[in-house]
C-alpha cells in the first residue's frame, strides 16, 4: 500500500497547537510566580500608637489622635483607601467613634486620624479593651490587614461633691477661773466626716484671741475615722476693765476637692472675777 505524505496544512495546524500549548505554560508560570511574589511581599498599614490606652473618666468625651503609615509598598503608585471598624474585645463599639476613612498613596503614606471615645456617666470603672481593624475599599496593591487596639481605663473614683462635715465639737472646760497670767491647755475634741468619693488634703485649728496676743492656725491630726483632739495652749489673764472677760475662739476646719468645710465656733472665757475667791 502506497503512503500518503502530509499535507502542509496538518503541519501548521500542528505547529500552531504547540506555541499555544508553550504560550499557556508560560503564562500559568508567571502567574504562578506573580502570586508568589506577591504574597511574600505586601505593603503595611502601619498605626504609630498600637496597643494605647486612654484614661477616661465617666460621662467624658476625650479626643485620641492615631497616626496611621501606608510603608513597604512594592508598586509604583500604591494607593490604599480603608476605615476602622470594631471586630472584637470587650469595649462597648458604641463609645468610639470610628467612622473615619482615608486614602493613603505615594504622596500621602502618613496621616492622622482622631477617635472620639465617649465614656456614659454610669460606667463602670475598670478596663475595656476593643480591636479595630481596616476595611479596604480599594486598592491597587496588596496590602496586609492590620489590627489596631486601644485600652479605655475607666476611672473608678466617685466624684467629690460635699465638703468635710465637723461633729461632735466637745470642749474640756468653757471657761478659765485660775489665777492671773497662768499658762494651760484646753481639750477639744471632735470628728470630721469623709463622704464618699473624697479624700482630707488639709486640716487645720484657728484660735482667735480678743485681744489678738495668742491669734495662731495650727495643723490638726486626724485619726483614720475621722476623730481628732488637740490641747490648744491659753493664757489665763484679762484686762481690768473688761468687764465680761478674754474670749477666746476656736474653729475647725478641713478641705478637699469639693471645697473648706469649717466646725461650728468654740468659745472658752477668761472670767471677770478670775483669782477671786
Amino acid at each position: 500500500m502506497k503512503s500518503i505524505p502530509a499535507s502542509p496544512h496538518d503541519n501548521r495546524v500542528k505547529g500552531l497547537s504547540g506555541g499555544l500549548w508553550h504560550a499557556l505554560v508560560l503564562s500559568l508560570l508567571a502567574f504562578t510566580l506573580l502570586c508568589l511574589s506577591t504574597e511574600s511581599h505586601s505593603a503595611q498599614i502601619i498605626f504609630a500608637q498600637n496597643g494605647l490606652t486612654v484614661n477616661v473618666a465617666p460621662g467624658e468625651t476625650v479626643a485620641v489622635p492615631i497616626t496611621v503609615s501606608l510603608e513597604d509598598t512594592s508598586l509604583p503608585k500604591p494607593y490604599a483607601s480603608f476605615g476602622l471598624a470594631h471586630v472584637g474585645g470587650t469595649l462597648d463599639r458604641n463609645w468610639i467613634n470610628s467612622q473615619i476613612y482615608m486614602s493613603l498613596n505615594s504622596s500621602y503614606k502618613t496621616r492622622q486620624a482622631v477617635l472620639q471615645v465617649k465614656v456614659p456617666a454610669d460606667a463602670q470603672g475598670g478596663l475595656y479593651k476593643g480591636i479595630l481593624k481596616t476595611v479596604w475599599l480599594r486598592s491597587n496593591e496588596i496590602v496586609a490587614p492590620a489590627e489596631f487596639e486601644i485600652n479605655v481605663d475607666v476611672d473608678s473614683f466617685v466624684s467629690c461633691s460635699q465638703v468635710p462635715l465637723f461633729s461632735d465639737i466637745v470642749s474640756s472646760q468653757e471657761s478659765i477661773n485660775m489665777r492671773n497670767n497662768k499658762s494651760l491647755q484646753i481639750e477639744l475634741s471632735g470628728s470630721v466626716a469623709v463622704p464618699d468619693g473624697c479624700e482630707i488634703s488639709t486640716a487645720e485649728y484657728q484660735l482667735t484671741d480678743e485681744y489678738g496676743e495668742l491669734d495662731k492656725v495650727e495643723a490638726l491630726q486626724l485619726g483614720a475615722d475621722g476623730s481628732f483632739t488637740v490641747a490648744i495652749p491659753m493664757v489665763a489673764s484679762r484686762k481690768g476693765n473688761d468687764k465680761d472677760g478674754r474670749l477666746y475662739t476656736v474653729k475647725f476646719e478641713a478641705e478637699n476637692k469639693a471645697g473648706v468645710g469649717e466646725s461650728v465656733e468654740t468659745n472658752i472665757v477668761v472670767m471677770h472675777d478670775n483669782g477671786k475667791k
